[in-house]
């Protein structure tokens, strides 16, 4: 999970995001391949798109796989499309769209 950081900056006009990765274990990544599928859930087609369940509240703007996500250029990094925030879990709509750096 990717998420986007203000910056504690003495300049009242810098508004500059820093980005922190964390590495998160035991979330159940649902890969949506059928177009169908991905209409029924977002209502267009992507190349790729993913529904990824947590077992606890947690916020990300950007998704990074293991495997294929580098820490130092923090890229590839997929938006996440919708949060659904449940009582104790959270469920995030991830679309194949990579975020250029």
């Amino acid at each position: 999970m990717v998420r986007e950081v203000s910056k504690s900056n003495s300049s009242p006009l810098d508004h500059t995001k820093e980005l922190v990765a964390t590495k998160y274990y035991g979330a159940r990544v649902t890969e949506l391949n059928g177009a169908q599928q991905q209409i029924d859930v977002f209502g267009r087609q992507f190349a790729k798109s993913w529904v990824i369940r947590f077992n606890s509240p947690e916020k990300a703007d950007f998704v990074g796989f293991d495997g294929e996500f580098n820490e130092k250029t923090q890229s590839p990094k997929y938006s996440v499309n919708q949060i659904r925030n449940h009582r104790n879990r959270t469920t995030m709509y991830v679309t194949g769209t990579v975020v250029k750096p």
